[in-house]
């Protein structure tokens, strides 16, 4: 009877996790990122994130073409517009950390993206 018990708990368990959905939330988008002590969050503008997390050790910009793709912007070209232009920043915290991607739309930070280990 024990072991009976035993086997129902060992297979319900991982059951009632996954569909809780608490192994899920690992694979979500990320909506703040920490620099040191500090966070910054969606919504916080280039400014403050620089201020608070330091200059980006990659960043780029990419405009979007008239059907909503993004397109990269050859360097030294800026936008004739800036409502469909976007800029990435991207944070290296070195061996083992992730990389982490900011994505910034009209000067506030959109998306936090996750972007593999460093090396």
């Amino acid at each position: 009877m024990l072991r009976a018990v035993a086997a129902v708990i060992l297979f319900a368990l991982p059951v009632c996790v996954f569909s809780t959905g608490v192994a899920g939330t690992a694979f979500a988008e990320d909506t703040v990122f920490r620099c040191g002590g500090e966070t910054v969050s969606i919504g916080d503008s280039r400014y403050t994130v620089q201020k608070i997390c330091g200059k980006p050790s990659r960043s780029e910009s990419v405009a979007k073409d008239s059907k909503g793709k993004k397109q990269k912007q050859p360097k030294g070209e800026t936008s004739g517009s800036t409502s469909g232009k976007l800029q990435k920043w991207t944070y290296d915290r070195g061996y083992g950390d992730y990389v982490y991607v900011l994505i910034f739309a009209n000067d506030k930070l959109k998306r936090i993206e996750k972007s593999g280990r460093a090396r």
